[in-house]
């Protein structure tokens, strides 16, 4: 096949108290990547945050009409734009250099600390 192949979108609508505890959605947002990863399924999945019911939308773009399509093409630009998916950070290469301990005898002594 010469053309290119959507994926099916996922889209998580979940209760914004819950997704803003990380504690509590990271590990259900690894489970569905990794069941994803595990299947070598083409599915892009986006976990948003919600005021209002919490659901799962599916959308096949294989189904979809083209003009349907560009609006779901922009949707999704929009969503990996506003959420930094896939964006390459660039961390400057700095090299660290630490102060020298003014300790007297090299280590593990109380000679800077003040007795009381």
């Amino acid at each position: 096949m010469s053309e290119k192949q959507h994926p099916l979108i996922l889209v998580f609508y979940i209760e914004r108290d819950m997704i803003i505890q990380r504690e509590l959605i990271q590990p259900f947002v690894e489970s569905v990547n990794h069941m994803i990863e595990t299947k070598g399924a083409n599915i892009m999945a986006f976990f948003l945050p919600t005021d209002g019911e919490e659901r799962v939308e599916c959308i096949n773009p294989a189904i979809v009409a083209e003009d349907e399509m560009e609006k779901i093409t922009k949707m999704v630009n929009e969503i990996k734009e506003a959420f930094s998916v896939g964006a390459d950070i660039n961390i400057p290469d700095e090299e660290i250099t630490l102060d020298e301990s003014p300790c007297k005898c090299g280590g593990n002594c109380k000679c800077n600390k003040t007795e009381e």
